[in-house]
C-alpha cells in the first residue's frame, strides 16, 4: 500500500519493509494530522507496527479524507483518548463506506477495533460500533493481536474469526460475544459471555518493564501542535490515587523507565531538535528525577517542557531546570483551595505546599503558574469555593510578579475510579460556581473554565452502557455539537426503534447504588470493585459483583 508521508517528517527509526502476506492495517487517529502527530501513544504504536515485518501499516486521520484509501485493509484500529472521539470516528467510518454498526458489516469490511484510556475503563457506550477492543496498553497487546490474526485471518465467518481472536489474545474484548440483561428501572440485571470458555472477567494487560518499550517520539515534524518537540515518557500512571482520577487508576501500577534509558532517548532526540518534552501523569515521582534535572541543566540551549507537577514535589532544582529550559509556565494541579475537600478526594496536599510551589517558581524566574482546579467535586460547599478564591488571592499577594492562570473543569464521575458511584451536579449549578470564580478572581488571574455542557456529554458517555449507541448515532447525525444536543434529545424520542433507554440525566447525573452492577464490571483493571468502594469514602454497604455465564 502506498503511504502518503509529508516531506516535513523526520523518522528517528528505520521502518521494516513488510514481508509478502503481511497484514494490511490502518492505524486511525480521529482528529487532524497535527493533533495525531502530537500523540505519543499513537505514534509509539505506529512505530511498533511499522517495524513488524508481518504488518503493512498506514496512518489515517481526519485531514484530507478524500486522499486516504483503505482499499485492501484487513484491520483498522482507532486510538480512543477522549469520550467525544466517537463522533469523528463515526465520520471516518462513514467516509470509508463502512457501516457504523459492527453487526451490519460483512466479510469484505475490515475489522474495526479501538484502544486507549477511554475504552480501557468503559467500552460499553461504543460496543455496537467496534468489532473488538484492546483492554490494556497497546504495546503489550499488539504483537499478540498480529500473531493471532495471522493465524486465523483466513476464517471466512466473521463471528468465528472474532471468537478465535478473543480466545487467543488475553485482553481482547469482543462485545458481540457478550450479552446484558436489564431490570425494569434500567439497571443491569446480569451480564456475561454467550458461550462457555470466553474470558470473564477480562483483565487489563500492562507492561511491567518500561525499559523494554520506553515511549519517545519516533517521528518529528513542524506540522503539529508541538512543533518539532521530542517527547519522552518519564512516568506512566500515578501512585497517589486521587479518587476522581482516571489516569491514576486506569494506568496502575505507576512505573517508569530507568534514568539511563530516559537519558539515552533524550540524547537521540537532541540530534534532531533542541526541544524536549517530558511526559507522565506525575513525572517528579520518578525516583531519579532530581538527577535527570541535573543532567538537563548541563545541556546548552535546550528547551524543556513538561506536564503538570504535584505542588509538594516542586523543588528549587526542578524549577531551575525549567527556567534553564526556557519554560514560561509551571503547571500544578490543586483541584480546590479547600484543604478539607482535598482530603475528601484523597489529594493530601497542604496549602503551605501550594504556596511554596508558587514561591519556588517565582524565585526561579518562571513567569507564570498554571493551576488546574475543579468545580462540583463530591461534598463540595460554597465555602469550599470561597477557599479557592482565597487561595488564588493569597498566591497573587505573595507573588505579585507571577502571572497566574486558573483552569476550572467540572467534576465528571469516571468509571473504574472510587468516585464512579458519585452524583454529578446539575449544569446550571456548575455554571454558577464557575461564574462565581470568574467574578471573584477577575483582577487576580487569567480564569479559563471548561464548558460544563460538554462536560455533561462527557459524563453521559463515561458511565454509559451499550443502549446509548442509538443516541450517539443520532447526536452525530445532528452535527455532534452543543447546538445539536437539544435537537437530538427531541429527535431521539422518535428514533429509538423500541430501545428502552433511561433518561440522559439517569446516566450523567445520578448517584449509583453500591449494590448496582455497573456496565464496566466485566473488566478487571488491577483494583477490585470492593477496594474502589472502600477508597470512595462512602458508607459501608454490600458491593455487587458481576454475574457468570448467561443461560
Amino acid at each position: 500500500m502506498t503511504k502518503i508521508i509529508p516531506q516535513t517528517e523526520t523518522y528517528l527509526y528505520r521502518p521494516t519493509p513488510p514481508e509478502p502476506g503481511a497484514i494490511r492495517m490502518g492505524l486511525a487517529y480521529p482528529y487532524t494530522y497535527a493533533v495525531s502527530m502530537s500523540s505519543l501513544g499513537y505514534l509509539t504504536l505506529f512505530k511498533q507496527l511499522d517495524q513488524h515485518p508481518q504488518v503493512d501499516i498506514t496512518r489515517l486521520n481526519t485531514d484530507n479524507l478524500q486522499s486516504q484509501s483503505i482499499q485492501g485493509l484487513e484491520l483498522i484500529g482507532f486510538s480512543f483518548s477522549f469520550e467525544l472521539d466517537i463522533l469523528e470516528t463515526l465520520r471516518m467510518l462513514e467516509h470509508y463506506q463502512i457501516p457504523l454498526y459492527a453487526s451490519e458489516r460483512q466479510s469484505e469490511h475490515p475489522l474495526i477495533f479501538a484502544g486507549g484510556p477511554v475504552v480501557i475503563t468503559n467500552p460499553e457506550p461504543y460496543a455496537d460500533f467496534f468489532d473488538f477492543f484492546l483492554i490494556g496498553e497497546g504495546e503489550e497487546l499488539m504483537n499478540d493481536l498480529v500473531n493471532a490474526f495471522q493465524k486465523y485471518r483466513n476464517l471466512t465467518n466473521r463471528r468465528e474469526l472474532l471468537k478465535a481472536l478473543a480466545l487467543e489474545v488475553r485482553g481482547l474484548y469482543v462485545p458481540s460475544l457478550y450479552e446484558v440483561d436489564y431490570l425494569p428501572g434500567g439497571e443491569i440485571a446480569r451480564m456475561g459471555p454467550l458461550e462457555e470458555g470466553l474470558p470473564f472477567p477480562i483483565e487489563k494487560r500492562f507492561i511491567a518493564n518500561m525499559d523494554t518499550v520506553i515511549a519517545s517520539s519516533p517521528i518529528l515534524t513542524e506540522d503539529t501542535i508541538f512543533s518539532n518537540i521530542f517527547l519522552v515518557e518519564v512516568m506512566r500512571g500515578c501512585a497517589h490515587r486521587c479518587r476522581f482520577c482516571l489516569a491514576s487508576y486506569s494506568m496502575l501500577p505507576a512505573r517508569g523507565p530507568s534514568l539511563s534509558k530516559i537519558m539515552e532517548c533524550i540524547e537521540t532526540g537532541l540530534q534532531y531538535t533542541s526541544k524536549i518534552g517530558l511526559l507522565g501523569a506525575l513525572i517528579a515521582d520518578h525516583p531519579e528525577f532530581d538527577t535527570l534535572c541535573d543532567y538537563l541543566q548541563t545541556i546548552e540551549n535546550i528547551q524543556v517542557s513538561a506536564a503538570s507537577l504535584r505542588a509538594d514535589t516542586l523543588t528549587p532544582n526542578i524549577a531551575r531546570t525549567f527556567k534553564h529550559g526556557k519554560q514560561q509556565n509551571i503547571t500544578i494541579a490543586v483541584e480546590t483551595g479547600s484543604e478539607k475537600l482535598r482530603r475528601r478526594i484523597n489529594k493530601h496536599l497542604k496549602t503551605e505546599a501550594i504556596l511554596n510551589a508558587a514561591s519556588v517558581s517565582a524565585q526561579a524566574g518562571i513567569p507564570g503558574l498554571k493551576i488546574y482546579g475543579m468545580a462540583g467535586l463530591p461534598d463540595e460547599s460554597w465555602e469550599d469555593m470561597e477557599e479557592t478564591v482565597k487561595l488564588m488571592k493569597q498566591l497573587k499577594k505573595e507573588n505579585p510578579t507571577l502571572k497566574l492562570h486558573l483552569g476550572c473543569s467540572t467534576f465528571v464521575p469516571k468509571a473504574a475510579t472510587p468516585f464512579q458511584w458519585m452524583a454529578r451536579e446539575e449544569t446550571k449549578t456548575l455554571q454558577a460556581k464557575q461564574e462565581f470564580l470568574r467574578k471573584s478572581l477577575v483582577k487576580t488571574c487569567d480564569f479559563r473554565p471548561s464548558s460544563s455542557k460538554w462536560d455533561y456529554v462527557q459524563a453521559l458517555f463515561s458511565r454509559g452502557d451499550r443502549r446509548l449507541s442509538a443516541f450517539i448515532v443520532e447526536f452525530y447525525r445532528q452535527g455532534g455539537n452543543l447546538g445539536a444536543l437539544n435537537r437530538t434529545l427531541k429527535q431521539f424520542k422518535q428514533s429509538t426503534a423500541g430501545v428502552d433507554l433511561p433518561s440522559l440525566d439517569w446516566y450523567a447525573l445520578r448517584r449509583r447504588q453500591p449494590d448496582e452492577i455497573l456496565p464496566w464490571d466485566f473488566l478487571f483493571l488491577g483494583v477490585s470493585k470492593k477496594t474502589l468502594y472502600q477508597e470512595s469514602g462512602l458508607e459501608k454497604s454490600p458491593v455487587a459483583a458481576i454475574t457468570g455465564i448467561k443461560s
